[in-house]
């Protein structure tokens, strides 16, 4: 069975040329987006195209919380569909490594061929709290609908450095009236001049329902194309999002609860990549090192990948895990 990785690459390129050489097989393709803002080039000479390896012409700006992870996702889909694959595909950073080897990874997604392998809950969620994601805004225990209602604007391409609004013309926004104003200085200082939609409140499109998750997944190519078509058919929900926060932890996973709605044979099921967001004292995701050997290979077997690594801090624990798994 064919196995189609798409992976989101913005630094380390040896890394990414770690992984795909890690899991490369007679049947695996890779089609790589890098973001916009780091130079191709230098990931082009450590891994160079072939023809299983693809790097995206298309790229888009990668600014974290930002829609252009999304866009960067859709592309490479459009591009696996073009081609006419089959099997599964697979979204994966740069930061992932498979925790299992090619042929259990393999096994393991032709035994349950068919299921989507997305974690979803409906929005809002207890899951989203207060301050989760970074922000200068505080939703006030919103679950989430603030990611979709609000609107995030950039103070800079730095993680977690953005505001959230709600409309000029909402209940929410007078609820916080001096903070917002404050919100609203800071960015001009920044930008010099605001964005005229905020003026406009922000409804999520009606024919979907918001559901959200982790943005990892693995999904069967049936899916993929039904998911290229309803995006060609409701262009709308793409451009609804540019000013949504985090859209990579609902974009897909709205549309494959939809599908499930409307069909009977649509299996969902947990992710296939385990990530550790419970440890103290240290910054969240934990970045594994080669302490965390254990506890990735005693994973049970419906985790494939996990995340996240950083050659730079540890590459020993990747050297391990080519050890042992």
């Amino acid at each position: 069975m064919d196995i189609n990785y798409v992976i989101l690459a913005h630094k380390n390129p040896e890394q990414i040329k770690r992984l795909v050489e890690r899991l490369k097989s007679v049947k695996t393709r890779f089609f790589i987006h890098v973001d916009k803002n780091v130079e191709i080039d230098l990931f082009k000479k450590a891994l160079p195209e072939d023809d299983k390896i693809f790097y995206l012409r298309d790229r888009e700006d990668g600014t974290w919380g930002d829609v252009g992870i999304v866009k960067a996702t859709i592309i490479a889909l459009e591009q696996i569909v073009n081609k006419k694959c089959t099997g599964y595909c697979v979204l994966l950073s740069g930061q992932d490594y498979p925790i299992k080897s090619n042929a259990e990874i393999e096994t393991f997604l032709k035994r349950n061929y068919g299921s989507n392998f997305i974690e979803t809950y409906p929005i809002p969620s207890e899951k989203w709290v207060v301050g989760d994601s970074g922000g200068q805004w505080e939703s006030g225990g919103m679950g989430g609908i603030e990611r979709i209602q609000f609107y995030k604007f950039n103070l800079s391409l730095g993680w977690g450095r953005y505001i959230l609004l709600p409309s000029l013309l909402s209940k929410e926004f007078y609820k916080q009236w001096r903070k917002n104003l404050q919100y609203i200085g800071i960015y001009i200082r920044h930008k010099k001049t605001f964005p005229f939609p905020i003026i406009r409140q922000r409804k999520f499109p009606d024919y979907l329902r918001p559901f959200g998750g982790s943005q990892w997944w693995a999904l069967p190519i049936e899916t993929v194309n039904k998911i290229v078509l309803f995006l060609k058919q409701h262009r709308d929900y793409l451009i609804y999002n540019k000013y949504s926060l985090l859209p990579d932890e609902f974009f897909f996973h709205s549309i494959i609860e939809y599908l499930a709605s409307v069909e009977n044979n649509v299996v969902i099921k947990p992710s296939v990549t385990y990530v550790n967001w419970k440890r103290e004292g240290v910054t969240l995701p934990v970045t594994f090192n080669s302490d965390d050997l254990n506890e990735l290979i005693s994973q049970p077997e419906e985790f494939l990948f996990a995340r996240k690594f950083d050659c730079e801090y540890d590459k020993t624990i990747l050297d391990l895990l080519d050890e042992n798994v």
